[in-house]
Formats: C-alpha cells, sequence, structure tokens
C-alpha cells in the first residue's frame, strides 16, 4: 500500500527538484559567459584600444588606454571591499577625457583618503556600469558612505554626467599602495563545479523520493 497524501509529497518533490534544476542551469550560464568574457579579456590585452571620446559604443572587457584629466576632488570610496583576506576600498575617480567624464576604478586600498599621482596616461579594462542589484546595500549620501557601484549616485554626488563605462585601471604605480582589481565579470569561481552540485542534488533528491515512495508501509 502507499503512503498516505502522496500528492503534497509529489507537488513538494516537483518543487525542490525543479528548483535545483533551475539553480544547475543558472550555474552552467554563469559559466559559459565567464568563458566568453575570458577570452574577449585575453584578446584585449594584445592590442589596447586607444579611446579619443566615449560616444562610439564600447564593448565590455576590452583594454583601452586614453589620456584625460583626474578629478581627484570628486574621489568616492566603496566600502567594503576585500582582496586576499584583507579588508579595504575601491578608490573611484572621474577623468575628464574631452568633453566627457568617465568613471576609472583606481584599485584597492586599506588606506582611506590617500594622496593618488597624477597619471596622464591610463590604460584598464573597460565595462557598461552595472544596475545595482536587488540585494545590495543602499549608498549613504549623508555620511558619504558607498556600497554600491550605482552611476545614479555618483551623478548626483559628484554632480556631473557620467558615460555609461567604468575602466578598471591597470598601469598602477607600486608607491601608491594601490592593487589593481578586475571587474567581476572575469572572476575566478568556478561555476562549472556549483552547476555539477546542484544537478548531484537533484539526482540524490530523485533516489531517496524514489525509495520513500515505493517503500511498503
Amino acid at each position: 500500500m502507499k503512503k498516505k497524501n502522496s500528492l503534497p509529497l509529489c507537488i513538494t518533490f516537483s518543487f525542490i527538484f525543479f528548483f535545483l534544476c533551475v539553480l544547475g542551469t543558472w550555474q552552467l550560464n554563469k559559466n559559459f559567459i565567464l568563458k566568453k568574457n575570458n577570452l574577449i579579456f585575453k584578446e584585449g590585452l594584445i592590442n589596447p584600444k586607444q579611446i579619443l571620446n566615449f560616444d562610439e559604443a564600447i564593448p565590455n572587457l576590452i583594454s583601452v588606454k586614453f589620456k584625460g584629466v583626474e578629478l581627484q576632488g570628486k574621489a568616492l570610496y566603496l566600502e567594503p571591499r576585500t582582496y586576499k583576506g584583507k579588508v579595504g576600498y575601491h578608490i573611484i575617480i572621474p577623468y575628464k577625457v574631452g568633453n566627457k567624464y568617465v568613471l576609472v576604478n583606481k584599485g584597492f586600498t586599506q588606506n582611506k583618503y590617500i594622496k593618488i599621482n597624477k597619471q596622464e596616461n591610463t590604460e584598464g579594462l573597460i565595462i557598461k556600469i552595472p544596475q545595482p542589484k536587488f540585494f545590495e546595500l543602499q549608498n549613504d549620501f549623508k555620511n558619504n558612505k558607498w556600497y554600491t557601484l550605482s552611476k545614479k549616485d555618483f551623478q548626483k554626488k559628484m554632480n556631473i554626467k557620467l558615460t555609461p563605462y567604468i575602466i578598471y585601471q591597470k598601469n598602477i604605480i607600486s608607491s601608491d599602495n594601490r592593487i589593481a582589481v578586475k571587474p567581476n565579470l572575469i572572476s575566478k569561481i568556478n561555476h562549472l563545479n556549483y552547476a555539477l552540485t546542484w544537478f548531484f542534488l537533484s539526482i540524490t533528491l530523485c533516489v531517496i523520493f524514489s525509495i520513500y515512495y515505493n517503500k511498503d508501509n
């Protein structure tokens, strides 16, 4: 005789199984995108693109170089940020390039408000500023606390109109007490392992459900 109340059990199993499969598929998709982004990144390192203005559409993760004026008085510090277990900040500074303003991530530092040596020739990886995620913290204008990379918030604080791009600077002088960072689009997270974990859990769930459902009372 089959166990009573099998319908609610089947519905619960189906929901959990579907959810695990969605998580696995999501991680597979992220793994595919990550591989594609890493390929674009490696190709971009060979021939950095000279940028004279930011009117044209620029693809993510290509290496660019440009000359601009650094607006140090408008620097913002994203917190908390980590680098190899150390907690600190990402320095965000706008540059004026021609008649446009573009954000530059000047790297990781543990010292807030450090003096930055001006570099007219700047090189780095460019991406479109991503939309803030739902779970990210809101920036605190009153206390000058910045948690989320938000073009809208930064424009309001800096009182300038920004291009839709941010450049992660590569040519950082070691004496500046800063470390170059890369955007999350080329992180080293192994999404394939996560995907296999979720799919393995879904298969395990099927085995457990089958044994339980078919077991005699």
